[in-house]
């Protein structure tokens, strides 16, 4: 996906952020545009529009963000739009995301809700008119 290139488009206006290979990071980051991880951030991600974890990159704490893409380790829980998860990836955590992909050799310890509330809402109607 083009969100794991390093030269990725800057001009478009977009807001990123870096936590780059050399960086360790502690603390809370709210984020309004893009984050990108390629080092070590212990801590949660809050509002980000794209969070992006690179192959050596890794969060320990929850994330939160619109489009989540992992190619690295996440140690938390991810609530986002979009996750998806590149091999050899692996978050340890629960996972609540209307829409998920996971490439062949993705990891996932942890409990995953996929679908909307209205999805959610709608099953257990669906299983009650059968009866």
């Amino acid at each position: 996906m083009g969100f794991l290139k390093k030269d990725s488009d800057f001009a478009s206006g977009e807001h990123y952020s870096v936590v780059s290979a050399e960086c360790y990071f502690q603390g809370t980051l709210s984020v309004q545009g893009s984050l990108r991880v390629d080092g070590t951030l212990e801590g949660s991600v809050d509002n980000a529009r794209n969070v992006i974890v690179g192959t050596d990159g890794k969060i320990v704490g929850d994330v939160s963000a619109q489009i989540v893409v992992c190619g690295g380790v996440i140690e938390g829980n991810v609530c986002a739009d979009m996750l998806e998860i590149l091999a050899p990836a692996s978050i340890l955590g629960d996972i609540r995301a209307k829409k998920m992909i996971v490439e062949e050799g993705g990891r996932i310890d942890g409990r995953c809700v996929i679908g909307t509330a209205e999805q959610e809402t709608a099953e257990p109607q669906k299983k009650e008119s059968k009866k």
